[in-house]
């Protein structure tokens, strides 16, 4: 172990010392004449430190100075068994003020960084096998409110029309209902709107405001995939909609989401009763998580 003595001999009211060896955490320095000072025995080995005087974090210019992978500077200091144990064994910043009073010093904008827990790695690990059990064993049932609406459109409504209930309803997008086949077949969003004023810009004769006033969803529909597919989509059905059951867990239905690039999933009723509507809501990540939140919050107030 070596003696080593710290010291701010630039003044103010109070002062601390924090540094690597101390894990970060605050020691008290004692006013010895007219600088503050505290000792540590310290075994060989490269250590940074700073001191917090009168509530700013400030480093001393006179000595070696290091500046780390996020900006922060902190004294540093090379402590050997030989008797000249103050060279640094990296290459530091040297402030070219040899004098400094307390105006004058290297003032830290942010608190030095919390020290790494030493059991960080198992308590991520426990984390994750606590999230990954909620994410596994509560159904996306799990993250549908108890009371809510949802809006559903008639795939027969012109395009005008049913972008404007969307506008007005403050919708970015919305399930569009086939009263054919009695489903959700699709969901109409406001991607869809821009596609539609591109291609009215680019040929204003193909798709008119008249014609807006009639054109259907479901005609747009079958059209966007003509106009934006390319010249090899001819007799090319639109893919199925991309949805999820009421029975999947939350892991499968991120996973949904994540995999086909998409906002949200239509969540359908996996009861074999066909009746009614089968759209129970969407699913989106934000759910999820919130939902996450909620069941880990139960395990662990803290």
């Amino acid at each position: 172990m070596v003696h080593r003595r710290f010291s701010w001999p630039f003044g103010g009211q109070r002062a601390s010392f924090c540094g690597s060896f101390t894990g970060w955490r605050e020691c008290p320095m004692g006013l010895v004449g007219t600088e503050f000072q505290v000792v540590f025995d310290l075994p060989p080995g490269l250590y940074q430190y700073r001191f917090l005087v009168d509530g700013v974090w400030r480093c001393d210019d006179t000595k070696p100075v290091v500046r780390d992978e996020y900006g922060l500077i902190s004294n540093e200091m090379l402590v050997t068994l030989v008797e000249n144990n103050t060279h640094p064994a990296v290459q530091l910043e040297q402030s070219p003020v040899r004098r400094m009073n307390l105006d004058e010093g290297t003032i830290l904008t942010t608190m030095p960084p919390e020290p790494p827990s030493r059991n960080s790695g198992m308590q991520i690990a426990v984390f994750r096998h606590r999230v990954s059990e909620i994410l596994l064993h509560n159904t996306i049932y799990d993250v549908v409110p108890v009371s809510s609406k949802i809006a559903i459109l008639d795939a027969r409504l012109p395009v005008k029309q049913a972008f404007n209930i969307m506008h007005d309803e403050g919708l970015a997008l919305v399930p569009l209902w086939d009263d054919g086949q009695g489903t959700v077949t699709g969901m109409l969003t406001a991607s869809d709107f821009v596609l539609i004023l591109r291609k009215l810009q680019r040929n204003i004769r193909v798709l008119g405001h008249e014609e807006l006033e009639m054109h259907s969803v479901s005609a747009w529909k079958e059209a966007k995939l003509q106009y934006y597919g390319g010249a090899d989509v001819a007799g090319m059905q639109r893919r199925p909609l991309v949805h999820v059951k009421d029975s999947d867990n939350l892991r499968d239905v991120a996973l949904t989401i994540i995999q086909n690039e998409i906002s949200s999933v239509p969540i359908f009723k996996s009861s074999t009763d066909i009746s009614g509507i089968p759209l129970l809501n969407l699913a989106t990540l934000p759910g999820i998580l919130k939902c996450t939140v909620f069941f880990m919050r139960l395990c662990s107030p803290s």
